[in-house]
């Protein structure tokens, strides 16, 4: 390739990689905007979407191209966010999830010339794990629900921090790991990551969260018609350095697994349907581990967490 055709190449992959930006940041607008106003059909559709396209992408990056698993795993994400979104209690999950990798199983054996075992392993994984995981963002939201003492506000502050953490640790983790980083975390799976841009990416996202912390309460706390300083219910800030810390190692080690997936089977994105960016799972691989940890930290310790 020469010189002009190279630097065409890097114009054009720049440009997709634009448009893909403008794509997730006005996606995510969209998606805020409907949690922020409650409007459930919305952010619940949204969600099943990204569950339903994160579960092809696993079925695909495997090699799994069957039209007929595909659509099962698919249509039993969307159906398992809607019970989510909708809060329908699955009875007996257990038994229920036990019967659709069953039924998965056998799907291998009548369509074992179209479906290999692998692929019914990752729709299971998709339709249930990955789905349970992404969903947790609208559980978050519907804490009012879980509890009586957390608010819709408080709800939101907790969605903006599992993103925020992965997002923001990302990033710093990126920029000083590219100024300073001369320890490699994982050669192997990510040979970018140092140990250098980890530590500072989480210290610098734990001070931030703090600081957001500080600006959304009083934002929030004036929407509610609350003194500040008088007010009863909110997230504790002497909990935000340690859930932040650990919300940003535990992104991490999402993002290597992804990584450790994609090289195993010898592809550099879960898909194209992000441009630059590559597919769903490459933009929420992070998320798929720091959402249910909160979830569960919220749950476990929701009484110590807020006052």
């Amino acid at each position: 390739m020469g010189k002009k055709e190279e630097k065409k190449e890097k114009f054009r992959f720049k440009g997709e990689r634009t448009k893909s930006t403008l794509i997730i940041a006005s996606s995510l607008i969209v998606y805020l905007l409907t949690l922020h106003f409650n409007f459930r059909i919305g952010y619940t559709l949204i969600t099943a979407l990204i569950c339903a396209m994160g579960t092809y992408e696993l079925i695909y990056v495997v090699g799994g191209k069957s039209k007929a698993l595909i659509a099962a795993a698919c249509g039993v994400s969307v159906l398992y966010t809607f019970s989510v979104g909708y809060h329908v209690a699955v009875p007996h999950f257990g038994v229920v999830v036990c019967f659709w990798a069953l039924l998965l199983l056998c799907m291998t054996v009548v369509l074992n010339q179209s479906i290999k075992y692998i692929d019914a392993v990752m729709a299971l994984f998709g339709s249930v794990g990955l789905t349970y995981a992404l969903s947790c963002a609208v559980r978050l939201n519907d804490l009012p629900y879980l509890r009586d003492r957390f608010t819709h506000l408080e709800g939101l502050y907790l969605f903006w921090l599992a993103f925020g953490c992965t997002w923001l640790t990302d990033v710093f983790a990126f920029l000083v790991g590219r100024k300073i980083g001369k320890h490699k975390m994982a050669p192997h799976i990510s040979p970018k990551k140092s140990w250098e841009g980890a530590v500072f990416g989480t210290l610098i996202t734990a001070a931030l969260n703090v600081a957001i912390l500080f600006v959304y309460s009083l934002i929030a706390t004036k929407a509610m018609g609350y003194d500040y300083f008088l007010m009863r219910s909110g997230i504790k800030y002497l909990y935000i350095v340690p859930v932040s810390a650990l919300l940003s190692v535990v992104g991490m080690f999402g993002d290597l697994s992804a990584s450790v997936l994609k090289r195993n089977v010898g592809v550099k994105d879960f898909s194209n349907i992000l441009p630059g960016h590559g597919g769903i799972i490459d933009r929420f691989d992070s998320c798929t581990f720091v959402l249910p940890t909160l979830y569960g930290l919220v749950v476990l310790f929701a009484d110590r967490l807020a006052f």
